[in-house]
């Protein structure tokens, strides 16, 4: 980051990002089989966004103070969309989407610190999503820790 962005570029950057976080919703009617792939494209599209400005995201998204309210306006885009997603049956609910919103959130803002091409960050995507979406345990059926 060469220099300081004024204010009203980085609003303009906010509110193109919240504008593409709007977009990614996972509708009810996705078949089962597709919506690890619409989360993939979720985390694609907003990687591929974020590396596209990369002096905006550094200072809305990563460097302390501004980090918290960039970072928390886009969670709650997220927790918005996961929270109709779950409604609807797409997610799981024993599970809250504040929570699911947190980790996809924290997710995406690793992922965009890690230097990337295009075809990287689509394999980046994909693993994401595989790894949001399934988990990491390749054990018993997703069990709740109480049972």
């Amino acid at each position: 980051m060469s220099e300081s962005l004024n204010d009203e570029s980085l609003n303009a950057f906010n509110q193109r990002l919240f504008s593409l976080a709007q977009t990614l919703k996972i509708d009810a009617w996705v078949p089962e089989n597709q919506v690890m792939d619409r989360v993939a494209l979720s985390f694609r599209k907003l990687l591929n966004f974020l590396a596209q400005h990369p002096s905006e995201t550094q200072q809305t998204l990563l460097v302390f103070p501004a980090v918290h309210k960039t970072r928390d306006e886009l969670v709650a885009i997220v927790q918005g969309i996961f929270a109709e997603a779950q409604q609807n049956g797409v997610f799981r609910e024993d599970i809250s989407v504040a929570l699911l919103a947190q980790f996809f959130t924290a997710m995406l803002l690793q992922m965009v610190q890690i230097p990337a091409d295009p075809a990287g960050r689509h394999q980046q995507s994909l693993a994401a999503a595989r790894l949001f979406c399934k988990g990491a345990w390749l054990g018993e059926d997703f069990a709740s820790p109480e049972d």
